[in-house]
């Protein structure tokens, strides 16, 4: 009696599913987007003068988000500053100053524009 328990359990054990994990799919920033963001970092870093934008590409898994964008500006320091800004689907994540593990001096720029930016006209967006 005892085997014929423990074999229905182990058979029935072996038919076990766990669920799997999917993890949520995770998209860039889509370009108005990434310029918003852009201009609100640029803001926050107080740049000001010519601002410099990257492109959008993949960050570092360890990093704030997993989308990443440069930009480049002059603040009250001498000398030009450059800036990470991390993206996660749609939603601005945060901005730092660049580490090597960022790869900012080694994009391409193009122009935002001239800093400081002004806010949106719609104010702050509740969360």
């Amino acid at each position: 009696m005892r085997l014929k328990i423990i074999l229905a359990c182990t058979f029935l054990g072996g038919c076990s599913v766990a669920p799997v994990y999917e993890a949520p799919a995770v998209a860039a920033p889509d370009q108005p987007t990434a310029i918003k963001g852009a201009k609100k970092a640029a803001n926050q870093a107080k740049l000001v003068g010519t601002v410099e934008i990257s492109a959008v590409r993949k960050a570092y898994p360890l990093g704030p988000g997993p989308y990443v964008l440069c930009i480049k500006g002059t603040n009250s320091l001498p000398g030009a500053r450059t800036y990470a800004v991390f993206f996660k689907n749609n939603d601005y994540v945060s901005v730092r100053s660049s580490v090597i593990i960022d790869d900012c001096e080694g994009q391409a720029f193009g122009s935002l524009g001239s800093g400081p930016f002004p806010e949106d006209a719609e104010g702050p967006q509740p969360k």
